[in-house]
């Protein structure tokens, strides 16, 4: 099979190719930013993790990592791992490999739905993970937030292999999300943004809405049921807060899909991690879901400018 056939057998609705899982071409903007992120869950310990790799292909740098979280603690230094990076050396992709100085190794197995996994850090994590997705990648519609003038998919698929914390070893086999975006990405002017999503081999839910203090609308998003993935054109996300923390308790999501289908989950947080921006924080919730007395896991990304969030935390 050739690279054009794979390519064209992989194109969707998006125009995402075989090409969009490599690094792409940048204009002139110094923001230019590109990322592969997957994430992973081992519920029965609490614990939520990313690998996590940006690039600003104009700056020079690659910046992320992997961040490992459970119950035990919440801020990057009480958790069981985080190492994040900001300003090392531009990674490479050659061969359908994307080899990053964070100490992670992104291997295409198959365009757009496969891939192997794996990071070390050279002291006290080593990772081997293989994702293989649950539908095709689906791309964030043209101007919606939060990426407005970016470029981005999102995708759910099996996560199984192995971590190996401080000589433990932990079985991973899970439903989990990964995602892509390049395009400019500034560090100031984020927004409150809401990204909820949920996953099993029967059901994915994403998404994405929009919070201010008197609402929290769905605005974008998707639902996979079997085989069929239908948009979400609204609904609404009911965040139980801790009322001195600010973080998610618990969760109420309400999603229409543009067929007029309601989805209605209910979830409660396992742990979570506080990751800080340079102007925001992103509190990453592992969530154990209701759908209809079937258990699902996933996940909370609650963005909040830092000010907002102070100001929500500490009234007055």
């Amino acid at each position: 099979m050739t690279d054009s056939t794979v390519a064209e057998e992989f194109t969707t609705d998006g125009g995402f190719t075989a090409e969009d899982d490599g690094l792409h071409p940048v204009s002139d903007n110094f923001y230019e930013t590109e990322t592969f992120w997957f994430s992973f869950f081992v519920p029965e310990r609490n614990i939520g993790a990313w690998v996590y790799v940006s690039v600003r292909a104009n700056a020079g740098t690659t910046g992320g990592g992997l961040w490992l979280w459970d119950h035990t603690g919440s801020e990057p230094w009480n958790v069981p791992f985080f190492e994040g990076f900001s300003h090392l050396k531009p990674p490479k992709f050659e061969d359908g490999v994307l080899t990053s100085p964070t100490g992670a190794t992104i291997t295409v197995v198959q365009p757009g739905m496969e891939y192997s996994v794996r990071y070390d850090d050279r002291d006290r994590i080593t990772a081997d993970l293989h994702f293989v997705g649950l539908e095709r990648p689906v791309p964030l519609r043209s101007g919606s937030p939060p990426y407005p003038s970016a470029s981005h998919y999102d995708q759910t698929g099996r996560v199984t292999g192995t971590v190996v914390l401080d000589g433990e070893r932990i079985d991973v086999d899970c439903y989990a999300m990964r995602d892509r975006s390049w395009g400019p990405r500034t560090e100031r002017g984020y927004r409150r943004v809401g990204y909820t999503w949920l996953a099993d081999p029967q059901l994915t839910l994403l998404t994405y809405s929009a919070p201010t203090d008197d609402s929290d609308d769905i605005h974008s998003g998707y639902v996979r049921r079997g085989e069929d993935v239908v948009a979400v054109r609204g609904g609404h996300r009911k965040a139980g807060r801790d009322p001195e923390r600010g973080w998610i308790e618990s969760l109420d999501l309400t999603a229409v899909d543009e067929s007029g289908a309601e989805i209605t989950v209910s979830g409660r947080a396992r742990s979570r991690l506080i990751l800080p921006g340079s102007t925001n924080i992103c509190i990453n919730t592992l969530l154990e879901f209701d759908v209809d007395g079937r258990i699902v896991y996933g996940e909370d990304q609650d963005v909040w400018p830092i000010k907002e969030f102070r100001a929500a935390v500490r009234p007055g």
